[in-house]
This record gives structure tokens, C-alpha cells and sequence, in this order.
């Protein structure tokens, strides 16, 4: 098969993909159709690059080690427009404010993030466990050894990104709870909203 159609048979994958698919996904459907000395990571690679020559309103984008269609964050704006009502009915502020403390303080556990609010977690905590955006990491070596959280997987696919690295880097990190808290959680909703949709970028596309 030629390349050409092997990059259409890709963007048929990703199109019906409800989650970013790993490498090894994508391989494992088109390897009897590779050509010899021909890497499905240099094929996604060339993808990659040619949607941004193309300057469309969307990207090919790597996100928790998998690869997905995402609309790029200069149209947030109108995308949330269109979905802030079901966008913020799936993620409260609070669940943001208690999501963006564990992502940047990670491991912690409850206690030290009711102290960091001000406010107990409370329920906050089981409902981030069952969206699995966070999870149990360990046990705190003190008194009682108190469950630690951390983020998943899901959380950096849900929010579009790679690692915890691209969060904003904040020098203090009692900035995270003053003026930077804001920052963060509006990116973390824009690119809750990027990656809300993905049949818009077959809509696009047309």
C-alpha cells in the first residue's frame, strides 16, 4: 500500500477513535500494509507535520502517549461557546481548584489539600477517583499513613496533554492558589474544550 493510503487509513482510525490511540494501536491495524523499513512513528510524524502546512483549524496532536485530532486553542473561545453548559456540568470549579492542586502537588493527600483550600475536599476527591483523573499513589510515611493521590492517565488525555510539564510553570507555588489558579484552570478548560468534540474536525475538514 502507499503511503498516501496508508495516511488516509490513519485518519479513518483516529476520526472513530473515541480516545487518543497509542502507536502500538495504530500499528497493529496497518502493519501488513507497511512498506519494508517504513515506521508507523515517522508516518504519524509526517501527518503531524503536514496538518500544520495545511493551517487548519485543527491539529494532529500527541496526548498521554497516544495520538488524536484536536482543535487548535486560538478557537477555545467559540468552542466553548458552543459547549460550556455540558462542558462545565462534567467539571465543577471546585473539582478544577482540587484537580489543579493535586497536578501540581502530587503526591498529597487529603488533609493538605483541604489545608491548601481552606475548604475539606470532601466528596470532590470520590468523584475525581470515579472520572479516574486521579488515583491512589501510596501511603504518606507519618502518623496514620494517609492515602496519597496523584493524576492518571486520563487525566492528562482528558485535558490534552503530553505530561505534566506543559501545565503552567508557576515559580511560586503559592501563586498556584492566588493569581495563577485562575491561569491554570482556564487552561486546563480550553483544552478540556479542544479535545471535547472530535467529529468537529470531520466537519472541518468538508
Amino acid at each position: 500500500m502507499e503511503i498516501n493510503d496508508i495516511k488516509k487509513v490513519i485518519e479513518a482510525l483516529l476520526f472513530v477513535s473515541d480516545k487518543p490511540l497509542l502507536t502500538r494501536e495504530i500499528r497493529a491495524v496497518i502493519k501488513d500494509d507497511l512498506p519494508e523499513n517504513v515506521k508507523t512513528e515517522d508516518i504519524l510524524q509526517q501527518m503531524q507535520q503536514e496538518y500544520v502546512q495545511l493551517d487548519r483549524a485543527f491539529e494532529l496532536k500527541f496526548v498521554a502517549e497516544g495520538w488524536t485530532f484536536a482543535t487548535k486553542p486560538q478557537y477555545s473561545s467559540w468552542i466553548k461557546v458552543l459547549l460550556k453548559e455540558r462542558t462545565i456540568l462534567k467539571l465543577s470549579p471546585s473539582a478544577m481548584e482540587v484537580l489543579a492542586i493535586i497536578a501540581y502537588k502530587q503526591p498529597i493527600t487529603r488533609a493538605d489539600i483541604g489545608v491548601i483550600r481552606g475548604v475539606d475536599p470532601g466528596s470532590i476527591i470520590d468523584t475525581l477517583t470515579d472520572r479516574k483523573f486521579i488515583k491512589i499513589v501510596g501511603r504518606k510515611e507519618t502518623l496514620g499513613r494517609p492515602l496519597l493521590y496523584g493524576t492518571t492517565q486520563d487525566f492528562l488525555r482528558h485535558f490534552g496533554l503530553s505530561h505534566l510539564s506543559e501545565l503552567p510553570v508557576i515559580e511560586n507555588e503559592n501563586d498556584l492558589f492566588a493569581e495563577k489558579k485562575e491561569e491554570v484552570q482556564e487552561m486546563l478548560f480550553d483544552n478540556q474544550a479542544n479535545l471535547e468534540k472530535p467529529e468537529n474536525v470531520g466537519e472541518a475538514e468538508t
